[in-house]
This record gives structure tokens, C-alpha cells and sequence, in this order.
């Protein structure tokens, strides 16, 4: 048995082979956690700067505002779907080729947006890249093969923070960036992937490791581990390998969690993004540089308070818990911060009232700023959470989380500002809020009965050797 400088059994127990991720040195990790966050960073930055764009491209090509509002729900539906089609390979031939393949995608396809000459060509292209945004889907099974259990909710954290910040810093360039033509704003997102592209071919390495398998294994050199060397893990891919994403929802430990964070997503990041630039239009007659600073600014500043709160403290607790408990540290430990996401619904309702009362945009951002606290804790904790209950199972964990709040978040483009105009913001906001509110009740659920019903449900029987 293997102790961390607290004495407690490290979780998962590493192999003695020096390329087990868990194995690597510590100042390595944080260099490929680095590189993975950059480009998570990057590909929702990508993803939020479009909204900046939104007006000039509907006048262009002569769309309603909703109408262009679809660059940005197209490419989110995509981005939830396709990795349901990657994951049994990801789990087989490794990590590494995911990133290297669809990264390329997402730079040819936002080269591609860039040099359409139809909505219809910006639509597709789009949707392309979403099917290039695989950082967002696979990143935490990432993480869970070089980190072990009693650390992991701090580098969650740091993950998470690339994942929500990303679609906030996107607005404030990509207001700029559109005063110059919107074209600029899909080129700028495929100069920004481009070296992070090449720093995943010469310096990302293969994460997945078996460890079951590991005392067979020659020590690989640094550049052998670039190259791609066919399966990483014995076995090949059937139907029933597309499955499991589908039953892996059937643990509460992750569907309850899941359903809840496409709510905190979509109302506490996507509903900002997509309905800010149309109310501070219409209130402050902001242009696109301004509408990306009110987007981008509060939304950033709360993310960061709400992490500074969330990631390291639920490390703290989950390993007090387990120095009481022989060494066993339990997932629902982590919970006891699912209080920190009540300033989301608490933000949408200060946001939707001030919106209503046409307050000066002052109110607007310190509503933003609050919700967006709830929102860090809540994505942290959903990461964190379920990828302790079933870490094997991590790439499909990670993967339903994205799909949940993916297709959630598209559809409030087709709703949330038909609906604020037809009620008022502040109800419309407030009964969001009031859904975020009902699906956050079952994380205290968890958190009382969490450890029981996981017990009694047992645990997935794929994936046991990660």
C-alpha cells in the first residue's frame, strides 16, 4: 500500500512503472495539465467570442438576431454529440490522437467560417467546429489518469476555470476584434489554436495507462511517447462499447449531478453570453467592444472568487474525512460545499430585475458577478464529484457531463429572450432560477444518501484495469 505525506493510501494505487501517468513527476503534470487547460481555454474562448459577432454577421447576411444566435447553439449541440462517437476509441487507442486529430479540425473549420459567403456556409462550418472541441469532453478523464483522488478536486478546479472563463474572455476580444470585421474573429480563434496544436504534437503525451498490464511494458523515451503507436490498451471496439456513455447514467452519482449542471451552465454562462449584447443594446446602446467587456469582465471576476472557494477547500475535506476513516475518502465529503452554488439562481434574479427596471448596467454586472460564483463551484464540484465515485469510468463520466450541458445550453437560444420579452426579464429570469433552484436539491440528497446508494447500485464492471 502506497501513502501520501499524510499517510493515508493514495487513490488510485500507482504501479512501479515509471511511465504510469500517476508516477510522473509533479512539475510534468502541471505542464500537461497547463497545455490542456490552454487549449479547453482556447476552444470555448473561440466559442464565446462568435456572440460578440452575432449583429454584424445578421445584418451582413441579412438574418434576425436569433437567427444568428445558431452559430453559437449549432456549434454547442455538436460539441455534445460527438464525442458519444469517440469515447470507446479514446479509451482504446488513447487520449493523445483525439486531441492532435480534432484540434485540426476545429482550425480548418474556423478558417472556414471565416471565408464563407453564406449564413448557410457559417452554419456548417461551425457545426465542424464543435465536432473539434474534444478538450471539453474528455478533459477530465485526462486529469483522473495523471491525479490521484485526494488532489484531484484542485486540479478539477483549475480545469473548470479554463472550461467557464473561456466563453467570458471570448466576448472582450471578439468585440474588438469585430469592429474590424467579423471575419477577424473566426481567424483570430484559428491563430490562437494553431500553437496549441503544436504544443500537443511535441510535448502533450499519452495519458491512458493500464496498469494492469504495466509490468510488461519496456520504459518508453520522451519521444516515443509522441508517436502514435496503434492501441494503447489490448482489445477493440464493439457496439456495446458505445453504450456505456448510456449506462453510466443509470448511476445516481452521475445523472442527478448532470441534470443539475445544464442548468448552472446554461443559465449561469450561455444565457449571459447569448442574451447580454440584445439588453445592453437595447438599454445602453453599448457597441460590440463594450457589450464584451460587460459580458466578459463580471463573469471572469466571479468565476474566480467562486473558485477560490471551491476546488482546494473540497480537497481539504474529502481528506479530512479520510483521516478519520482509516484512509477512505468519500466522494459526498466534497458536497458540502453545494451551498456555494446558491449564488446562481441568487444572480439571475438580481440580473433579470435589473434588466427589467433598466437599471444603469452597474446592476446588470454585479448580478453577473454573483451568479457566476455559483456557477465555478457548481461545474468543480459536478467534475470532482462524480469522476471520485467512478474514476475508471472517467471518460465516460466527463462525456455525459458535456452532452448534458451541451444540449441544454442549445436550446436557450430558441426561448430566453422570446420568453424575457414576453413576461419581463425579471420573471423570466427568476423562474430560471427557480429550475436551477429544484435541480440543486438533489445534490443535498447526494450528500446524505449519496455513499448508500452508490453502494447499493455497485459499480460499472468496464474499464476496472484504469
Amino acid at each position: 500500500m502506497k501513502l501520501d505525506a499524510h499517510g493515508l493510501p493514495l487513490i488510485p494505487q500507482p504501479s512501479d512503472h515509471d511511465d504510469d501517468p500517476l508516477n510522473w513527476p509533479q512539475w510534468y503534470k502541471y505542464y500537461v495539465l497547463s497545455v490542456l487547460c490552454l487549449l479547453a481555454f482556447i476552444t470555448q474562448f473561440g466559442a464565446g467570442s462568435v456572440a460578440a459577432g452575432i449583429n454584424p454577421i445578421a445584418k451582413q447576411f441579412k438574418v434576425s438576431h436569433q437567427k444568428a444566435g445558431y452559430l453559437t447553439t449549432t456549434y454547442t449541440l455538436f460539441s455534445g454529440i460527438t464525442p458519444l462517437l469517440i469515447t470507446p476509441y479514446v479509451n482504446l487507442y488513447g487520449r493523445r490522437p483525439a486531441y492532435l486529430f480534432l484540434t485540426m479540425v476545429a482550425i480548418a473549420s474556423n478558417i472556414g467560417s471565416a471565408y464563407s459567403t453564406s449564413f448557410g456556409g457559417v452554419i456548417v462550418s461551425r457545426i465542424f467546429a464543435g465536432v473539434g472541441s474534444v478538450a471539453l469532453a474528455i478533459g477530465a478523464a485526462t486529469i483522473c489518469d495523471m491525479f490521484f483522488q485526494g488532489e484531484r478536486g484542485r486540479f478539477m478546479g483549475i480545469y473548470a476555470l479554463a472550461v467557464t472563463n473561456g466563453p467570458h474572455f471570448g466576448p472582450i476580444a471578439g468585440g474588438f476584434v469585430a469592429l474590424k470585421g467579423w471575419q477577424w474573429i473566426f481567424k483570430l480563434n484559428a491563430i490562437l489554436l494553431a500553437p496549441v496544436l503544436a504544443l500537443c504534437i511535441f510535448t502533450f503525451p499519452e495519458t491512458l495507462y493500464s496498469r494492469e498490464e504495466s509490468n510488461n511494458l519496456d520504459k518508453r523515451s520522451f519521444w516515443s511517447k509522441m508517436a502514435f503507436q496503434g492501441k494503447v490498451l489490448n482489445g477493440k471496439v464493439t457496439l456495446k462499447d458505445f453504450t456505456y456513455n448510456v449506462k453510466i447514467m443509470k448511476y445516481w452519482a452521475v445523472f442527478l449531478p448532470c441534470i443539475y449542471y445544464a442548468t448552472t451552465n446554461t443559465y449561469g454562462s450561455i444565457l449571459f453570453v447569448l442574451t447580454t449584447s440584445t439588453i445592453s443594446e437595447d438599454l445602453y446602446h453599448f457597441n460590440t467592444a463594450q457589450n464584451g467587456l460587460l459580458i466578459g469582465v463580471p463573469l471572469t471576476i466571479g468565476c474566480l472568487i467562486g473558485e477560490s472557494c471551491t476546488g482546494w477547500i473540497s480537497d481539504v475535506l474529502v481528506n479530512r474525512y479520510a483521516r478519520r476513516h482509516g484512509g477512505y475518502r468519500k466522494p459526498e465529503a466534497r458536497l458540502q460545499l453545494a451551498f456555494l452554488a446558491l449564488f446562481l439562481p441568487a444572480g439571475l434574479i438580481i440580473t433579470g430585475v435589473c434588466a427589467q427596471k433598466r437599471t444603469p448596467w452597474i446592476g446588470l454586472a454585479a448580478g453577473m458577478v454573483v451568479a457566476s460564483i455559483g456557477v465555478q463551484a457548481g461545474t468543480t464540484l459536478t467534475y470532482a464529484y462524480c469522476t471520485d465515485c467512478y474514476k475508471p469510468q472517467a471518460a465516460e463520466v466527463s462525456t455525459m457531463i458535456n452532452l448534458s450541458r451541451q444540449v441544454y445550453a442549445f436550446t436557450i437560444g430558441f426561448y430566453a429572450l422570446p420568453f424575457a420579452n414576453r413576461v419581463g426579464y425579471g420573471t423570466a429570469w427568476g423562474v430560471l432560477a427557480s429550475i436551477n433552484f429544484l435541480l440543486w436539491l438533489p445534490l443535498i440528497f447526494l450528500m446524505w444518501k449519496g455513499e448508500e446508494i452508490r453502494k447499493r447500485q455497485g459499480v460499472p464492471d468496464w474499464h476496472k484495469d484504469l
